[in-house]
């Protein structure tokens, strides 16, 4: 395929953010023709900066195999999002087609009001037991699939969250020394009710990447990751056309990023994590 409505596979391979404005400028059938004609290696990428509402008035104009097969190498934060208008028997049909956990985690999301820390929070952080050993932890975060961020947290029995630990204190630690001895209490954690907008500037975020996301007894049900956050302010003021807004936001988080990206990338094979000391929940 050399072009599609005008969109050159050269263009959507290099330019995937702008070639979703582009196509949002097009009729729903327009990008509709689009996804289906182009290798879902292109179409990913474009897919995941198209908006909810647009995404859903393309995804009305192709077959149910069709979008599941754009879904299905998604992680449920993505699918959820794109999921957000589309009609809850057409979404019970396409969770149906995706992978079990996914459909779980996504169903989990969706049911959270939109615009709240928990409709956009990652649903599987890393989570530790505070029994286990230093060594078992540094196994699991090694092993760990899903996305790490700056701390991993520990939970006891019915996931009510205990302790924070970051992995370069994990790394630091006594191998045989248990979770519990070397985690931190935690300090901060953000209620999956809260609006994503009134964490923006939450305190926080002046330490760490990723904020434990709860619900009551401290239950953890998810984490908050800045690159979400990032990105969904940024999707709000370049709808709302503030663009020298939208530029404070990405001065003010490039700024806590380089505090400790340092840090990341000195560590062994895993990203570093933070700490944490008081509850805070909103």
């Amino acid at each position: 395929m050399r072009e599609v409505n005008g969109l050159s596979a050269a263009f959507v391979e290099g330019h995937p953010a702008e070639a979703a404005r582009v196509l949002e400028g097009l009729s729903p059938a327009d990008g509709a023709e689009f996804l289906a004609a182009v290798a879902p290696s292109l179409a990913l990428p474009v897919l995941r900066h198209l908006g909810p509402a647009f995404s859903a008035k393309v995804f009305g104009r192709l077959e149910d195999d069709q979008v599941s097969a754009l879904l299905q190498p998604m992680g449920p934060q993505e699918v959820s999002r794109l999921l957000q208008h589309v009609s809850l028997e057409r979404q019970t049909r396409l969770l149906m087609r995706l992978p079990v956990a996914t459909a779980v985690a996504v169903r989990m999301l969706i049911g959270y009001p939109k615009g709240t820390c928990g409709a956009s929070m990652d649903p599987s952080p890393l989570v530790l037991s505070p029994e286990a050993t230093v060594a078992d932890a540094l196994v699991q975060v090694r092993q760990f699939e899903g996305e790490l961020g700056d701390c991993a947290f520990v939970c006891e029995s019915q996931r009510r969250l205990v302790g924070v630990l970051g992995v370069a204190e994990l790394v630091r630690a006594a191998p045989r020394a248990a979770v519990a001895s070397v985690m931190r209490t935690p300090e901060y954690t953000v209620s999956a009710l809260s609006s994503v907008g009134s964490i923006a500037r939450y305190q926080g975020w002046e330490t760490f990447h990723v904020l434990p996301v709860v619900e009551r007894e401290n239950r953890l049900v998810g984490a908050v990751h800045r690159r979400m956050l990032t990105k969904q302010l940024s999707d709000m003021m370049a709808k709302a056309d503030l663009p020298l807004a939208a530029g404070a936001a990405g001065v003010y988080w490039q700024t806590l990023a380089a505090l400790t990206e340092g840090v990341v990338r000195a560590l062994p094979p895993v990203s570093a994590m933070g700490k944490t000391r008081r509850n805070n929940e909103r």
